[in-house]
Parts: structure tokens; C-alpha cells; sequence
């Protein structure tokens, strides 16, 4: 059945307002049975469809079981979203939150960063009625890695490209640098000026110009998980702070085999299994500079005008949006190039059974 209920809601000037949004995906939540819906065409909502589909994962037994782990008791926004999508996409997988620690055969902590000292011992506390070599994905000791003042430190030593953070007096009033306020991500106070010398509660980065042909700068967001890497969204903006709201154009792109090279040792060297880094191509030379990094990152897809268009409702994991994985181990296509669409759901399973078989073997 061709899916396609686009009179439902509100469209304004011809693009569907967000307030006509929530309601066409209020009633496809509710109504589903009742309109030209193929349900596998509605994703998450607040509504009937996505209970029902709650009360089958539970009784649907799965070859590997990942317990989601937050510090609060609930869950958070993002680790309950990818518990649901586990569930519902996973042919190999199921997926719990704050359950069943004590017969997961993977735990994945997953709560926002950074984690507090006493959160951070509960984490700790609770993982120790996992069963003994159980693999843990970003485990408490290493998910603030990130945020240690020797975080950059330790990626440039280990070959990594990130802006340069130490200055001295002669970069005063000479030097390009970007203040960023400690310990929190997103859309955190930072400002661009001349280096002033230290300031408390920011550090200060080089700023680096990532200005490309078209005069906008340039912004990369990439996706790391277990050794797989999706190149995700490139945003360009004539703002120096490119982000959602400043972005003029947003699109795809594709990875060279340098960048994923220096993803794979981030990893590596802040020992985390996943994260999303955003990265710049510098003006000079197109060369890959890594400036963010975080462990809890938004995966609540909302779907664009296009998507209204084919007839999805709901909300939906970013990652299942499109198809541009890069397996582990794999070659990296060049810019310009032609990528392997691989679905996010096939690379999640192979990788997962690959980290549950590491596991296994080191106990050997």
C-alpha cells in the first residue's frame, strides 16, 4: 500500500509547520489501523503503535542481550531511544535499560556526560553484578575521557590532529583562538577572539579556518561504533560556530581514508567502543582537525519535509536514516568516490557479535 496521509495536519506556505508535525504524528500514532498507513512507515511516538511494539520486545527472545546502563534510574532521552530501536530493527540483539545486568552477554553505558563522581560509583558498583568478562561498551572509568584536561594532550601525542591549546605571551592579542566552556557540549557558551590569556571555566583551542571553496566554513559529524564508522552530516555555514540553527546547507559526504585512519585512533586511544566526533577540513590544505567529541549523542532523527513526503511518521534513529557504513577493517572509499551502502542494522549485529567474540576469546 502506497503510504500517504499528508492531509493530516497543518502545511504552511506549502512546508509542514512543527506544530502540524506533532499532530500528523499524533494521529498516525493513534489512528494507524484506520488510515492508508503501512505502519512500518511510523517510527517512535508517544501513542498506541509504540506501546504495542514495547509489549512484543519484551517477549521476543534474541541470540545476544545488551543491557543499556544510566545513572538514572529511568533512563535518559537517548539511551531509551536506542533501546527501543534495538529491539525493533536488531535481528540478533535485544536491549533492556538499568535491567538485567546480571545475564547480559554486552553492557553498554549510555547516559550523559560527563558522568559525576557519586553517579559514577553507582555505574561502577552496579557493574559488578555483571558476569565476569562481560565486554562493556565506553565503561565508567573511561566515558569521561574526553573531558580530562589532558584529553588533547594525549590525542596529539598519539598522532591524532586537533587544534593547538597551549599558548604563551606571544600569543596574546596575536593568536586566533576559540574559548569553549569546560565540561559541557552542544550549544555551551564559546567565543572567537584574539587569545586574552587564561580565563576560568573555558579552555582555549587555535582557531583553525575550515573555509571551503563556496566561502562557508565547514563542519563534519562522523559516527564511531565498535571499529564501524558512518560518516554522517557535513553543515556549512558563513557563522565561524557551525552548528544546526547557523548551518545555510546540510547534506552528505563522503570520508577519506586519512579521517577514518584518525577516528579508529581516537578510539583507541581514549579506549572509548562509541562516540560521535565532529571534525574540520582546514582552508590550507583540506587536511581532517578534530574539535568535539561526544559519547551521548542526539540519535532522534527528525524527519525532513522530503521524508513527510514519502509518507514517514514519528521519530526515527539517525543512524537507520541512511546506509553509508564503513565495516571495521574496511577500505576507505576517497572523496569523490562512490561508498558501499551498508544498513546501520546489518553492520550493528556483525559488530556486536565481533565484540562479544573478542571477548570470549580473551578469556581463553
Amino acid at each position: 500500500m502506497e503510504a500517504d496521509c499528508r492531509d493530516i495536519g497543518t502545511k504552511g506556505k506549502g512546508r509542514f509547520t512543527k506544530a502540524g508535525r506533532h499532530v500528523e504524528d499524533a494521529v498516525a500514532q493513534w489512528l494507524w489501523f484506520a488510515l492508508p498507513v503501512d505502519p512500518e512507515r511510523i517510527g517512535y511516538g508517544e501513542g498506541p503503535l509504540t506501546w504495542l511494539r514495547q509489549r512484543k520486545h519484551k517477549k521476543v527472545k534474541k541470540r545476544v542481550h545488551v543491557s543499556l546502563l544510566d545513572y538514572r534510574p529511568e533512563g535518559g532521552r537517548q539511551s531509551k531511544f536506542t533501546e527501543f530501536w534495538i529491539n525493533e530493527r536488531s535481528r540478533v540483539c535485544s536491549a533492556s535499560m538499568n535491567e538485567r545486568v546480571e545475564d547480559a552477554d554486552v553492557v553498554w553505558v549510555s547516559c550523559k556526560d560527563p558522568i559525576p563522581p557519586d553517579k559514577r560509583g553507582r555505574l561502577l558498583r552496579v557493574l559488578k553484578r555483571a558476569r565476569p568478562g562481560t565486554p562493556i561498551i565506553n565503561h565508567p572509568e573511561v566515558y569521561n575521557s574526553y573531558h580530562e584536561e589532558r584529553a588533547f594532550k594525549a590525542l596529539a601525542e598519539a598522532g591524532v590532529s586537533v587544534p593547538r591549546l597551549e599558548f604563551s605571551d606571544q600569543d596574546v592579542e596575536k593568536t586566533l583562538v576559540i574559548y569553549k566552556t569546560k565540561g559541557r557540549h552542544g550549544h555551551a557558551p564559546k567565543f572567537l577572539s584574539e587569545y586574552e590569556g587564561p580565563k576560568a571555566g573555558y579552555r582555549a583551542f587555535e582557531f583553525v579556518s575550515s573555509r571551503g571553496p563556496d566561502g562557508l566554513n565547514r563542519r563534519y559529524r562522523a559516527y564511531y561504533l565498535l571499529g564501524a564508522i558512518y560518516p554522517s552530516l557535513l553543515r556549512s555555514s558563513g557563522n565561524w560556530n557551525v552548528y544546526s540553527q547557523t548551518a545555510e546547507r546540510t547534506g552528505p559526504f563522503t570520508m577519506t581514508s586519512n579521517e577514518s585512519d584518525q577516528i579508529r585512533l581516537i578510539a583507541k586511544t581514549l579506549g572509548l567502543q562509541y562516540f560521535a566526533v565532529d571534525y574540520l577540513r582546514r582552508e590550507s590544505d583540506d587536511s581532517p582537525v578534530f574539535v568535539d567529541l561526544n559519547v551521548y549523542p542526539d540519535v532522534i532523527s527528525k524527519l525532513s519535509e522530503l521524508g513527510r513526503k514519502l509518507g514517514y511518521y514519528g521519530r526515527w534513529h539517525t543512524l537507520d536514516t541512511d546506509a553509508r557504513w564503513l565495516s571495521p577493517g574496511a577500505e576507505t572509499h576517497q572523496a569523490g568516490s562512490e561508498t558501499t551502502e551498508r544498513s546501520f542494522w546489518n553492520v550493528f549485529d556483525e559488530a556486536m557479535l565481533s565484540f562479544l567474540q573478542k571477548a570470549t576469546d580473551s578469556k581463553r
